[in-house]
């Protein structure tokens, strides 16, 4: 793989998951400006998810048929344009419809950029794909923990800005990658997508993204109003700090390759990855600021363990349609994180922060016990 289009990969990565997360750390201050509820400011981070639950599948057909640079360049483009113009928002429905523009096009540079990867890095799938995962990982903390600390110094206008220029800037780089190499000669049809899903393996490997991606929003997108409400005074760069732990996600996914090796292959850390992720709500019942600091930590670890070793497995079981295969993997993916940011509303809401922690802990928990005794669907892989 060239290193410019290893460089722009990851800058592409890096800008576009920014601007998916960009408002969470700013939640509770749209609330007041705004004068909206929980529910309602979710949404600025769940219909971008949403999207991203049935877009991939889509782009992932495009990017079997047409130049991928192109597709990344338009894309990159428009998220550019959407992130500046959200600077101009003076209340909830012009914000939300902005943001829903941009969950149409978010999922096509997510999709362009995984695509033009996998295809680079056939002969050291998990390599790149870790790296890939760790531009995802800075892109979450640079948009909660940047993100918090610039809105709280300046304008959340200011944030949106700044963003908004930075992913134009990558989308120019992106317009000079070179054309796509590998275009698919065969028709891809829903018929190839059914197949795909009616393989065993495929579909238990998509089934963890979605419940990996499900505790993770659970957990991160509900954390901002607990700290809230345990201290009214809070800011939104404190909040944004919280997410600090996200670091270790970037050492977590570039160190993934030895993980795997240490604990005797992918499904035993996938496994391990769930384990550990579980142990963290139980962690974020004491309620602490401190205490859900370190949780972070622990979530981020087995997370990026969990995301990391099932995206390039999943490559790593044919080499052929890598467009629809990663355009699936993020469809459950995301479809995982849209019902997290808003499903656990509903215990959150009525039973508390302890029964969310809980029952987070329990699928967690649940997921490893499964990709334990089912690992033998996976034999002569």
């Amino acid at each position: 793989m060239k290193h410019y289009t290893l460089l722009v990969v990851l800058l592409s990565a890096i800008v576009t998951i920014s601007s998916l997360y960009i408002t969470q750390p700013m939640q509770p201050l749209f609330m007041e400006e705004f004068g909206i509820s929980v529910t309602q400011v979710t949404l600025f981070t769940s219909v971008v998810l949403l999207s991203l639950a049935v877009a991939p599948i889509i782009y992932g057909y495009l990017l079997e048929k047409f130049d991928t640079r192109i597709i990344l360049f338009s894309a990159l483009g428009s998220i550019g344009i959407l992130q500046c113009l959200l600077c101009f928002a003076q209340n909830y429905t012009f914000f939300l419809s902005i943001r829903i523009l941009e969950a149409l096009v978010i999922p096509a540079a997510l999709t362009a950029t995984l695509t033009t990867l996998t295809r680079a890095g056939m002969q050291n799938m998990q390599k790149y794909v870790s790296i890939y995962v760790a531009a995802t990982v800075f892109g979450g903390v640079l948009s909660r923990v940047g993100g918090g600390f610039i809105t709280s110094i300046s304008s959340w206008q200011f944030t949106f800005a700044s963003l908004g220029i930075a992913t134009l800037i990558v989308a120019l780089l992106a317009y000079k990658l070179p054309h796509s190499s590998q275009m698919a000669s065969a028709k891809i049809t829903p018929k190839v997508v059914l197949e795909l899903l009616q393989d065993k393996r495929y579909a238990f490997l998509y089934m963890g993204a979605f419940l990996v991606l499900f505790c993770f929003q659970g957990a991160l997108n509900f954390m901002p109003f607990e700290i809230k409400a345990l201290n009214p005074n809070i800011t939104p760069a404190q909040i944004g700090f919280l997410y600090l732990g996200y670091i270790i996600g970037i050492i977590t996914a570039l160190l993934v390759g030895r993980i795997k090796r240490a604990l005797g292959g992918d499904l035993r850390a996938i496994v391990f990855g769930f384990l550990v992720f579980g142990i963290a709500p139980l962690i974020m019942l004491a309620q602490n600021f401190w205490w859900l600091f370190f949780a972070v930590f622990v979530i981020c670890i087995g997370m990026f363990i969990v995301h990391s070793v099932l995206s390039a497995f999943v490559n790593s079981i044919s080499s052929e349609k890598k467009g629809i295969t990663n355009g699936l993997y993020l469809a459950f993916y995301y479809t995982g994180g849209t019902f997290g940011t808003t499903l656990p509303s509903y215990l959150y809401n009525h039973f508390g922060w302890g029964v969310l922690c809980v029952a987070l802990s329990g699928i967690l928990f649940t997921s490893a016990g499964l990709f334990y005794i089912l690992r033998g669907i996976f034999k002569g892989n």
